[in-house]
């Protein structure tokens, strides 16, 4: 048994010790239907309660070691068990803190540590993972004699729950095959911009074998691609916002220095005309393309109940449903004008704040001392316009390194992927991907699906956004007194593209962007969907609304953002969030 898997046992050990000692002394047994597990790797086995004779297992060509103990006291007292005892001594001589991390890695990814050590090599140390990726696993480690700290992107079919075709292309690449992608977009970067990305050091594609209780269709290997790249030092921008939970008004200046180096670094890089093909390739036929492998994947969650009705009821608002909306847009030849881009450009593609690295904080957090110990709106100011690229060190993760008919090294793309940080704030993404919330389904077959979420009251994210939610409430934003990040989208977005100056290069390149953000929101959630499905430990899949419940959540976030830009192209929605919708067909 390996040092990190016995570390796990010990893990779970402690808690049940814990829940031992916290009873009144009483063991409660309750009958439960068998259920077969196995587990690719050597057992520890404990069993509370009775005797467990080790024949009944069935550990295949793995060993098993089974420890039983039929009272409290064996867990309490010292001497009682011996083989309880050497247990629990060669546990804590191996506890060390680098186990600790690939256990709370692999507990908080439903993996075994097992798994996670097969990614790490002899004379490696775990420093650290990655909190983010979709569907990946990122590890930052030492090697003896070299002092740089690695990072290691890891996409494989074993990592990975929805049943993507290992052959699919475009928005439908599978995300081992992404990673190849991404390693060749950071690698052929013009020197221009490579300073604000990490660099690529090598690149692993292989197959290994598939476990036999999960091979199907005759599929005995599983593909994947392992690329590893200099490690960006600071501080993520999700866990900057976690962690500080700073002030709207500190947040909203930091999205206008992220939009800003995008627009003027980025976006300028290899830009070209439109075609005017990309609404049908790169947004439409995404989400169905998706939403079909949701159906593959977990076809009760993601099934007819949820998908084919005319509308969806969300937290009590009626909307149409993905179906009808793409209908509603393929059916008007004028809408589709207006949201398609003017042109293409090298993109990061995938701006969630996970993926966007900050070198000092110290400007965010000078400024949210000045604005929390009641300072003077002069000092404030003073605090807020320190906040600049310079001082932050901005750089970006993990580029989506799929474009229009692109990826990799020729990577373009519409640059309206890159005003994603909204999604994560004021899209309510933070608050679903680490499952600040509850949700509530009822379907049946013939009915309109009604669908509740329930945010968990002053979670570290709603401390520091504070979405008040005025869009589906109808509530206006307060661009005067702003509050909440939702009343600093119009000054955000003004500074960063200059809206406010009448000759403003953006304005005239995408008269409709106001528009086609909102759709462009509404696209990255409905489609986003098969990347949060959360397998078992087992690699099975629950196929039910809980176990589901972010890509439910992300789901119903799109249809939202999708009704509302639908409105805006039907004239029913006049404003967004402090911006007058400009009227369609009209010069803008």
């Amino acid at each position: 048994m390996s040092p990190s898997t016995e570390n796990a046992v010990a893990d779970i050990a402690s808690s049940l010790i814990g829940a031992v000692i916290a009873s009144t002394g009483l063991v409660e047994t309750t009958e439960v239907a068998r259920r077969p597990l196995q587990l690719n790797g050597n057992c520890q086995i404990l069993s509370l309660g009775s005797v467990l004779d080790p024949a009944r297992m069935n550990a295949g060509p793995y060993r098993t070691d089974v420890i039983s103990m039929v009272s409290p006291a064996d867990i309490w007292k010292k001497g009682l068990n011996p083989a309880l005892d050497a247990f629990e001594d060669r546990s804590v001589l191996r506890l060390s803190p680098e186990n600790e991390r690939v256990l709370r890695h692999a507990q908080g990814r439903r993996l075994l540590s097992s798994t996670v050590n097969a990614y790490i090599g002899v004379g490696e140390r775990v420093t650290g993972f990655g909190a983010g990726g979709s569907e990946s696993m990122t590890i930052f480690l030492h090697r003896d004699g070299d002092t740089r700290t690695i990072v290691r992107k890891i996409l494989s079919e074993a990592l990975t729950t929805a049943h993507w075709n290992p052959e699919g292309e475009g928005v439908m690449l599978p995300p081992f095959a992404k990673a190849r992608k991404q390693a060749e977009y950071l690698q052929a970067l013009p020197e221009s911009v490579r300073e604000i990305f990490p660099e690529v050091y090598d690149v692993l594609e292989r197959d290994i074998p598939v476990p036999p209780h999960l091979q199907a269709d005759g599929k005995a290997s599983y593909r994947e691609v392992i690329y590893e790249m200099s490690y960006v030092t600071g501080e993520e921008v999700s866990r900057y916002i976690e962690k500080y939970s700073p002030p709207p008004a500190v947040i909203a200046r930091l999205y206008e220095q992220i939009f800003g180096i995008l627009y003027r670094n980025v976006h300028s890089v290899n830009r070209v005309p439109a075609d005017g093909e990309t609404l049908e390739a790169s947004y439409f036929r995404k989400i169905e393309d998706r939403l079909a492998l949701c159906r593959l994947t977990a076809p009760n969650t993601f099934g007819p109940d949820l998908l084919d009705s005319e509308q969806i009821v969300i937290n009590g608002t009626p909307y149409l449903n993905a179906g009808a909306l793409l209908s509603r847009f393929r059916a008007h030849p004028e809408w589709l004008e207006v949201l398609e881009p003017r042109s293409h450009s090298l993109v990061m593609g995938d701006t969630n704040t996970e993926n966007i690295k900050l070198a000092d904080i110290t400007t965010l957090q000078q400024a949210q001392d000045v604005i929390e110990s009641g300072a003077s709106q002069a000092a404030i100011d003073q605090a807020i316009a320190a906040i600049t690229p310079e001082a932050l060190g901005i750089k970006f993760l993990d580029p989506r390194a799929i474009g229009f008919e692109s990826d990799g090294a020729g990577t373009r793309d519409d640059a309206m992927y890159d005003n994603k940080p909204w999604h994560n704030s004021i899209g309510h993404y933070d608050e679903i991907h680490f499952e600040q919330f509850r949700l509530q389904v009822a379907t049946a077959p013939g009915t309109t699906p009604s669908v509740g979420i329930e945010f968990f009251e002053g979670n570290p994210y709603q401390r520091a956004y504070q979405v008040r939610d005025v869009t589906p409430a109808g509530a206006p934003v307060d661009n005067a007194s702003p509050r909440g990040m939702e009343d600093y989208f119009k000054p955000v977005m003004t500074a960063a593209y200059d809206l406010d100056d009448p000759d403003s290069r953006y304005l005239a390149e995408d008269p409709y962007w106001l528009v086609r953000f909102v759709f462009v929101m509404g696209t990255h959630f409905t489609a986003m969907p098969p990347f949060h499905f959360q397998a078992e430990l087992d690699g099975s899949l629950r196929d039910t609304y809980g176990a589901q419940r972010r890509p439910v959540a992300i789901y119903c976030e799109g249809i939202k953002w999708l009704n509302w830009a639908l409105e805006m192209l039907e004239g029913t929605r006049t404003t967004f969030l402090g911006f007058d919708v400009p009227p369609i067909g009209v010069d803008a």
